[in-house]
């Protein structure tokens, strides 16, 4: 709780993405792009292509047993480095587990449905970048559960 009653801004890395919760179901007229057994890939029509500041070429959503796991921002180069910028200061300085390689990760504290985590991928040859945004509970869930194995489907 911040003075004068207002409440306070959340920042870091959240659970979803804009409106969106992990785990929500997709939103009717929505583009699907592409369709395995347990994988919906989904565009939105009219969606803001502008995220952090920066523009961005496509937003891909990824549906895993109809559910949202995953968020896909294909970067263009002018916009990578204040898209850069901007994930620094809102989600703090990230992990880069190999300096030569331009490869960034962010991961929250939260546990369950709230825990998200985030890898922005730089193309050493196109100089443009893909941000992923990821539910860690339902991809830990994918891992755990053999695509043969997964329930049947209502």
């Amino acid at each position: 709780m911040t003075l004068f009653g207002g409440k306070k801004e959340e920042r870091g890395l959240r659970a979803g993405f804009r409106e969106m919760k992990w785990g929500e179901p997709p939103r009717p007229g929505m583009d699907l792009l592409e369709e395995t057994a347990e994988d919906r890939f989904c565009t939105v029509p009219g969606d803001s292509l502008e995220f952090g500041g920066a523009t961005v070429n496509r937003i891909i959503y990824n549906y895993y047993q109809k559910r949202l796991a995953g968020v896909q921002l294909e970067v263009p180069p002018a916009s990578v480095e204040p898209l850069f910028r901007h994930l620094t200061s809102e989600w703090g300085k990230p992990a880069q587990p190999n300096r030569f390689i331009e490869e960034y990760f962010w991961q929250n504290d939260k546990q369950g449905v709230e825990g998200t985590r985030a890898s922005f991928n730089k193309n050493p040859n196109t100089r443009a970048a893909v941000l992923l945004i990821q539910s860690r509970y339902i991809q830990a869930k994918r891992t755990l559960i053999p695509p043969g194995d997964a329930p049947a489907k209502a």
